[in-house]
């Protein structure tokens, strides 16, 4: 071995030894880190040969060995975001939420919720928001990829992979409705049946020919004639049987038969627990014997059996989910009818009141909600659209109503129950203010004289004059009583009075007016329309030299129309939510031994209509319902179990791992749901995997391609749910490495310094 070699030896030495220890060094600086993977040192000789093939030169050269195949420490979490591998298989990740970008794999599990697009959606009272989507990604922000359900199987059959989207909204477009449902139920077998109601009648009487027995049921009357055929009662009984049983009518609720008594009938009810109205009645023949009678008495009351409820909540095609009630009613021994019964969505009452007429000031329009009275007086200026708008605040204001309004149009408006279901009665009128007859005063005022004379003139009539007299200056108007003053309050009543009478007396005038006095020396005329709403023209006048004056004032004449109206019609009718739509369904029966005998298939073809539901449309939906579960046991009405397929349309609230691999989000509906399953990435040489910047790798020729498996249908892997795994470093194992790793490199560096000193000496013996 030349001097040389003893210098390249222990430099390799130092140097592969110096590579362990920074292997060493990354391995316990990431002893915590998730999903990293240690990478061992080992050595190997080197060797030299010199030109006569003898080996000369020598050393050590160190070779990486990765540890990625091999798991770490798996820790539990509080996190539901948070899932670990037990055993092979990588997470698959991908750089861009398309899909498109670098695909990577790791190992920890240890996921977050990523915003990454703005969005609008539509949000409570259907008002558009702004919002992020957000998707599961690594500590790096690269995209967890995973399967979707197959939409019409709901199986993760697919094989392409996809970024997993879990926001609130991002599946809140999204609903399956319900076509598969399986229920299991315990029936009572101790339940009692139902009864349907018997009544009895009992002829008698004189058979003669042409006489009649009439039965009514609900209304329907069948009447027999008796033949002369006839012989006995049992005979008139047996053809009144017969039409009873031949009318359509009464053979739909009832059915007739004979009694095991002679002379007795039996209408018996078809439906359990429905009562009916039954009577009788006969007519004997004018000339025969009047003693034939039809009597009856109630032999058995209706009365319902005992029936079970089960309330299954489906799923529309509108993404809703609906209520059916489903009946059960035992009918005989083990034997149950079955129905169901959808319960109609509530609805709120919707009245329209319409004003109409003319508006006078005076007039009132009144609504009365449940005996509270709301009213508007017509003043100067208002319209129908004003008062609408008055009777609209003024309901709106009370707290004793519940009710809103709002005005509709220019003319009306709608009164809404605030509660769906509750109904509330509605009253209006209207008062029109009155007609007023039309009043003109004449008032004579002044000094007179005789011979003075009055002229009044209404319409186009004849004008009616009144000349003053010679009695009219007298104390009681007619010469008697003394002499008074031309300008006395007397004179002036003397004349108002016969004013008036002239008025009154002239048959063409008085058709249309009456004229009366004030009295009291007033000197006051009052000519009064004689139809209230008919004006009148009027003029007077007084022709005196001493001075006599006419002055008139009116009331004016008021002619109001009758015509106000307020009319209320039901727009929306209340519907009530216990109002339900029933339909039958079939017939159920057990075995003695309470297993299910019928159906045999043990399936029910249900065909659910849903009514309108406020924004939400009417459906028709097909549901096979399974019942092979059902028996009929003693003790009580019993839920076994219940599974449907669908999903309604909800947003999210939560999303967690399961320990196959898949992705569970919860619901603001109270439900949970698979959207979505992880799948793993194996490869034949994980170790040949390259190793990127946060614990990610990618495949590579030594590594092979990967092959993604479903957890679920190998046994290579399974998932821990609230746990991670971190690194496989073993800190004991690394620390006892980086001595032994020490020690070699010290007696490497030892031999290196022997060597240079022994070049030294002998350096120092040739000098």
């Amino acid at each position: 071995m030349t001097i040389y070699s003893s210098f390249s030896i222990p430099t390799l030495g130092m140097m592969a030894q110096g590579h362990a220890l920074s292997n060493i060094s990354n391995n316990i600086a990431n002893a915590t880190t998730g999903g990293f993977k240690r990478t061992d040192t080992n050595f190997s000789t080197l060797l030299s040969a010199s030109l006569d093939k003898q080996s000369d030169l020598g050393g050590i050269a160190p070779k990486d060995l990765n540890r990625i195949s091999q798991s770490g420490n798996i820790v539990t979490s509080d996190r539901d975001l948070d899932i670990a591998i037990n055993g092979q298989g990588f997470f698959i990740l991908n750089s861009d939420v398309s899909g498109d970008g670098q695909e990577y794999y790791g190992r920890d599990g240890s996921f977050e919720i990523a915003a990454v697009n703005d969005i609008t959606v539509a949000g409570i009272g259907g008002t558009n928001i702004t919002t992020k989507d957000g998707y599961l990604v690594d500590k790096n922000g690269y995209f967890l990829q995973g399967w979707t359900p197959d939409p019409t199987t709901g199986l993760f059959t697919s094989t392409t992979l996809s970024s997993l989207r879990v926001d609130d909204y991002a599946f809140s477009a999204t609903n399956k409705a319900t076509t598969t449902a399986s229920l299991g139920l315990n029936l009572p077998s101790s339940d009692s049946l139902g009864l349907s109601q018997v009544n009895e009648f009992t002829l008698s009487g004189t058979i003669e020919a042409n006489d009649t027995f009439s039965v009514t049921v609900e209304d329907t009357t069948v009447t027999y004639t008796v033949a002369a055929s006839d012989t006995s009662l049992n005979d008139i009984r047996t053809g009144l049987i017969a039409a009873i049983n031949a009318d359509a009518t009464i053979s739909a609720v009832a059915t007739a038969s004979a009694s095991p008594t002679d002379s007795k009938l039996l209408i018996s009810g078809a439906t359990q627990g429905t009562a009916l109205t039954v009577s009788a009645a006969t007519t004997n023949v004018a000339a025969g014997i009047n003693d034939n009678t039809i009597t009856g008495l109630v032999a058995q009351d209706a009365s319902s059996s005992d029936t079970q409820y089960y309330n299954m909540g489906v799923i529309d095609s509108n993404g809703v989910t609906r209520s059916v009630k489903l009946n059960f009613a035992k009918t005989a021994v083990n034997t149950w009818q079955f129905s169901t019964s959808i319960g109609k969505t509530p609805v709120s009452q919707v009245d329209t009141v319409t004003l109409a007429g003319t508006l006078e000031a005076g007039d009132a329009y009144t609504v009365v909600l449940d005996s509270k009275t709301f009213s508007h007086t017509v003043i100067a200026g208002d319209t129908l659209a004003s008062v609408s708008e008055a009777l609209t605040a003024n309901i709106n204001l009370s707290a004793e109503t519940n009710v809103t309004a709002a005005t509709s149009g220019t003319d009306a408006l709608t009164l809404t129950a605030d509660t769906a279901g509750t109904t509330f009665s509605v009253t209006t009128s209207t008062t029109n203010r009155a007609t007023v007859a039309q009043i003109d005063d004449i008032s004579l005022s002044g000094t007179y004289a005789i011979g003075d004379q009055i002229s009044v003139q209404v319409n186009a009539l004849g004008a009616i004059n009144y000349s003053v007299v010679a009695n009219d200056l007298t104390a009681n108007g007619d010469g008697t009583g003394g002499a008074v003053a031309g300008n006395s309050a007397t004179a002036l009543n003397n004349i108002t009075t016969k004013v008036a009478a002239a008025i009154n007396a002239d048959g063409t005038t008085a058709a249309v007016v009456t004229a009366a006095t004030s009295g009291g020396g007033s000197g006051v005329v009052t000519i009064t329309s004689d139809t209230a709403g008919s004006s009148f023209t009027q003029t007077s006048s007084a022709t005196s030299t001493a001075g006599l004056l006419v002055a008139t004032t009116s009331t004016a004449n008021v002619s109001a129309a009758n015509d106000n109206s307020a009319t209320n019609v039901n727009t929306t009718a209340n519907v009530a939510a216990t109002e339900f739509t029933d339909t039958s369904i079939g017939t159920i029966t057990f075995n003695a031994d309470g297993t299910l005998a019928t159906p045999t298939t043990g399936l029910f073809n249900l065909t659910l209509n849903f009514p309108e539901n406020g924004d939400i449309a009417a459906a028709t939906e097909a549901v096979a319902l399974d019942i092979s579960k059902f028996s009929q046991f003693d003790g009580g009405f019993e839920k076994v179990s219940f599974s449907k397929n669908g999903y309604a349309t909800a947003i999210t609230q939560g999303i967690k791992f399961d320990g196959s691999g898949n992705v569970l989000a919860s619901f603001d509906d109270a439900t949970n749901r698979l959207v979505y399953r992880i799948p793993l990435a194996q490869f034949f040489n994980a170790n040949g995997l390259q190793e990127f910047n946060g614990n990610v790798y990618q495949a590579t020729g030594d590594s092979g391609t990967a092959n993604v498996i479903d957890v679920n249908s190998s046994d290579y892997a399974s998932f821990s749910i609230n746990a991670h795994e971190l690194s496989n470093v073993n800190l004991t194992g690394e620390f006892t490495k980086m001595m032994m790793t020490q020690t070699a490199y010290n007696s490497s560096s030892t031999v290196f310094k022997t060597v240079d000193e022994m070049v030294t000496t002998a350096r120092d013996l040739k000098r």
